[in-house]
């Protein structure tokens, strides 16, 4: 179906914004119909980006993943939790010293935003993303940290990250341990916060009612869709009133999902 072919001029979808971890792919498995949808969105016209809360990734790392699937993405299509977080670091602080709690992608991004990844003496922010070899030294170290004056930054507060054999506990978790320990909130960065929806908007070139937000995870994906404006639908999930109420579209797959957006079905 052409894309401009029903709906208001002003209500035209023109851009789409997935999820990665569980909307097109589990583990290093794609969804049904990802690679499909994706190529198919392409010929319709629409343009696309792809953001994640998983720290675990930097845009590099991800864009080899993604195209190994089959799910075709540019660089500057890709937007993660630990790029945005180094961005946003730098921007308002410059190139400062960063004890990280998290893995590769992560210190990836923070060196390649030109910060310097230091010890808990020296560092000037805390940044913890998802860390699936934390110890409790590094836990002491980031605490202490924090305790000596240290910004506390947050990629994301995921409670969990979806995988094949089921989910298993995600950033959320480590943030939680720090925050009791320290008493103190860290800055947010990734969904439900509105970052990087909004730096994915400024790279498409488009205003928020004319983009669609594809999600999994109605804390996440759509609660972030709804304080920034943007309409959302999400597949793989049983119909929620308290959401649908809020103006959420649910999709029983990822086709479906292209079905209501050439459309135009995604108004509620």
């Amino acid at each position: 179906m052409n894309a401009g072919t029903t709906g208001s001029d002003s209500m035209r979808v023109r851009g789409v914004v997935f999820d990665l971890d569980g909307t097109l792919f589990v583990s290093s498995r794609p969804r049904e119909g990802a690679q499909e949808v994706v190529e198919g969105l392409r010929e319709a016209g629409l343009r696309l980006a792809f953001l994640t809360n998983n720290s675990t990734y930097s845009v590099r790392n991800l864009h080899r993943k993604l195209n190994g699937m089959g799910i075709e993405a540019s660089m500057d299509e890709i937007l993660t939790s630990s790029y945005v977080t180094a961005r946003w670091l730098l921007e308002r602080y410059g190139e400062i010293g960063v004890f990280p709690v998290g893995e590769s992608g992560l210190v990836e991004e923070l060196v390649r935003a030109g910060h310097r990844v230091v010890g808990e003496e020296e560092a000037e922010a805390v940044v913890v993303g998802l860390d699936r070899e934390l110890t409790y030294s590094k836990l002491m170290r980031a605490c202490r940290a924090i305790w000596r004056g240290a910004l506390f930054v947050a990629t994301n507060r995921d409670r969990y990250l979806p995988t094949e054999h089921g989910p298993v506990p995600g950033a959320g978790a480590v943030v939680a341990a720090i925050e009791a320990v320290t008493g103190k909130s860290p800055t947010v960065i990734g969904k439900p916060e509105t970052l990087m929806l909004e730096r994915a908007l400024k790279r498409l070139g488009l205003g928020k009612e004319e983009v669609v937000v594809v999600g999994d995870n109605p804390e996440t994906d759509a609660e972030m869709a709804l304080r920034a404006g943007v309409r959302c639908v999400l597949v793989w999930r049983t119909p929620d009133p308290r959401w649908e109420e809020r103006g959420v579209r649910y999709s029983t797959d990822l086709r479906e999902a292209m079905r209501l957006i050439l459309e135009r079905d995604v108004d509620g």
